[in-house]
């Protein structure tokens, strides 16, 4: 973001930019080439109730990062089944987003 400071009569100085960073936990590729490898074997053929629930405690317990990753992999290996998103939502349901 950009700051700038104002003095009592309101100029302002020139303006700063200000870079933060944060830590980003560091992501397995290959582990996350195996979830999705592993979701793509759950989604394929009929899902039954203990393998949609099997995925779903799966995709729950990783990371924002690694889920990035995982549809990242899946994408590019299982696309042409359909897309991530699409198809988890399809074995376990749809997203509910909140409405304020």
């Amino acid at each position: 973001f950009t700051l700038y400071a104002v003095d009592t009569r309101g100029r302002h100085s020139e303006l700063s930019t200000v870079t933060l960073r944060t830590a980003c936990p560091l992501v397995d590729d290959n582990k996350a080439e195996e979830i999705a490898d592993k979701i793509y074997n759950l989604y394929n053929g009929y899902t039954s109730g203990k393998e949609q629930q099997t995925a779903y405690n799966t995709l729950m317990e990783v990371s924002a990062s690694m889920l990035f990753r995982v549809q990242h992999h899946y994408n590019s290996h299982y696309e042409k089944f359909g897309d991530f998103v699409w198809r988890s939502e399809d074995e376990l349901g749809p997203r509910y987003e909140r409405v304020s």
